[in-house]
């Protein structure tokens, strides 16, 4: 489940090259680190990769970033078990002098995939928590949607184009992709803390389980677009609809009309609600549901 991580670990015992801060190149646990300069042609970091990790050295903070899955097993398309989570943590330690499981987890993203389409997934979205969803873009092509807040991004993406677009890897499967990824406000400034403060939290199995449940709690927070039947609806219900799902309007009325905003905001999700439950919507959900619990308990 876990993707994008961004890992701080304060170096007690620096290497002698960085001391006297080289403008060359030189070799540090098994990593080759190159200088990186300001205008002023003087050193401010050092920049080495592990794979696709990429690493900074900065004074004495350095810092992992990129995505763990992909280092461990070069895609992001596949299940990425606890099992596998623990193995690459234990990989990417022996790289280094230093004990990574107690370095600061910053940033860290959960996912799963499953075998779908776009249409039945993040083309349904409406909102999260008020918000619109973004659209994802590879140039003219529309390939996902996602909501940005200030502590988190949730994504749902066409796994199968972002593959082919990136890396010209053809998958055979249509894969849908579902992220979120937070900083450490958002996992533990809460009422009830995941407590993901450590790398060694990463490899905990109940805060792992913990995240998975996030993860599909996030998913059930997303107002999705319902199967209507209009017929069955009063002209004012459908004027309603159209006003709260078309972002422009319902921004204009927000921002000049706040008091009918609010009222015909409940008034909207209380319609939502009175609709029959999409069975295409609840085989998404039973798919993302079985990819976790694939991930817990392998």
């Amino acid at each position: 489940m876990y993707d994008t991580t961004k890992i701080v670990k304060i170096i007690d015992k620096l290497p002698e090259e960085v001391n006297t801060r080289p403008v060359e190149p030189f070799q540090w646990n098994n990593c080759l680190w190159l200088p990186r300069f300001n205008k002023y042609g003087e050193v401010t970091i050092y920049e080495s990769y592990l794979g696709n990790l990429k690493l900074r050295l900065r004074g004495s903070e350095l810092t992992i970033c990129n995505s763990l899955q992909k280092f461990y097993m070069q895609n992001n398309y596949e299940a990425f078990t606890f099992s596998q989570v623990q193995d690459a943590i234990t990989k990417l330690d022996t790289y280094f002098d230093f004990d990574l499981y107690s370095a600061e987890v910053k940033k860290t993203a959960v996912a799963v995939v499953i075998s779908d389409s776009e249409d039945n997934s993040f083309k349904n979205w409406i909102e999260y928590k008020s918000n619109k969803p973004i659209l994802m873009r590879n140039g003219t092509k529309i390939y996902g949607a996602h909501f940005k807040g200030t502590n988190y991004n949730i994504k749902g993406y066409n796994k199968t184009y972002q593959t082919q677009a990136e890396s010209k890897t053809t998958l055979t499967k249509n894969l849908i992709r579902f992220e979120l990824e937070a900083n450490n406000r958002y996992l533990n400034d809460r009422k009830e803390s995941i407590g993901i403060y450590t790398v060694a939290d990463l490899v905990n199995k109940n805060k792992f389980d913990v995240l998975g449940n996030e993860l599909l709690k996030v998913y059930d927070t997303i107002k999705k677009q319902p199967i209507i039947n209009f017929k069955e609806l009063q002209p004012k219900e459908i004027r309603l609809l159209a006003t709260m799902s078309n972002e422009a309007t319902s921004k204009g009325l927000k921002k000049y009309h706040q008091h009918t905003f609010k009222k015909d905001r409940k008034d909207y999700l209380k319609l939502l609600r009175t609709f029959d439950d999409n069975e295409l919507e609840k085989k998404i959900r039973s798919k993302i549901l079985e990819q976790i619990e694939y991930c817990k308990n392998n």
